[in-house]
């Protein structure tokens, strides 16, 4: 009876002495940044639409749930310019097509550990430059995204709702001051991540933005005649070379030298003054 009973408080010392494990820490940088994955962006023509998509990855170890993703066309910018996209906004466009606005939403009831969903919207843009500006054919125009989750995780037993979003979520002002060294230094988690300072935001963790293009097509015609004036000189170089060297192509020679004959008549003809009356 000796032996079960001295492995018995073993067992017990080892489960008192051990340490706890420690709670999920939900608002780690490197899981806030790997919980959405832009996968592709469209480059659009005005007009035209495309597809956004991205990846919504559980970046956690213990089941989340009440998943709410949210991505919203917040900002106009160009070389030039930069433009709020809100109340303000007169355009018509661009939008998402899913919703007929610039909001998209994504609701799940429970996200397992470790996997990841596969999502997506379109985009619609306008042809006239009066529903939606947009850059000209030497200048880029972007059209920024912004997004905000919401789930429900378990911090040791403690169902907590967290919130992260983007920076477009925030005024330039709001920004400056959350990574002011009055607010980051000194600063600790969880108040503060990376260089951020949470609580003057008010979220949990920073997530990345997005954007797409928009900008009117390069035209074709340029290319085509660039293509044309190869082949031309590249002919001339040969016509030249034959010309040179008569005995390597004859017939191409004897052509080439009528043909040069006829051109300087022509020519000729035309540079003549005609007779005075």
């Amino acid at each position: 009876m000796r032996a079960p009973a001295l492995a018995l408080a073993i067992l017990l010392l080892a489960v008192l002495f051990a340490p706890a494990s420690g709670a999920e820490d939900f608002g780690a940088v490197d899981k806030v940044n790997r919980l959405i994955r832009i996968r592709a962006t469209p480059q659009l023509a005005p007009g035209e639409s495309g597809v956004l998509s991205l990846y919504f990855n559980s970046t956690y170890a213990t089941p989340i749930s009440n998943v709410w993703l949210n991505a919203s066309i917040y900002q106009y910018a160009t070389i030039d310019e930069s433009v709020p996209i809100d109340a303000s906004w007169r355009y018509a466009y661009p939008k998402i097509a899913e919703t007929g606005t610039r909001n998209w939403t994504w609701n799940n009831l429970t996200v397992a550990p470790g996997s990841s969903r596969l999502l997506n919207f379109t985009v619609l843009t306008a042809p006239d430059s009066r529903d939606m500006p947009h850059g000209s054919i030497f200048s880029q125009s972007s059209y920024f995204v912004r997004f905000s989750v919401e789930f429900v995780g378990n911090v040791s037993g403690t169902m907590t709702r967290f919130h992260m979003a983007s920076p477009g979520f925030f005024t330039r002002a709001q920004l400056e001051m959350s990574q002011s060294a009055n607010y980051t230094k000194p600063c600790t988690p969880p108040w503060c991540r990376g260089n951020w300072n949470l609580t003057v935001l008010g979220v949990d963790g920073i997530l990345p933005d997005s954007a797409f293009g928009v900008k009117e097509p390069i035209p074709r015609w340029p290319f085509y005649l660039l293509v044309a004036l190869a082949v031309l000189f590249l002919i001339l170089a040969f016509l030249f070379w034959v010309e040179e060297n008569p005995s390597t192509y004859p017939r191409v020679a004897s052509w080439w030298a009528r043909t040069r004959g006829r051109l300087a008549r022509t020519i000729a003809a035309l540079r003549r003054k005609p007779p005075r009356t």
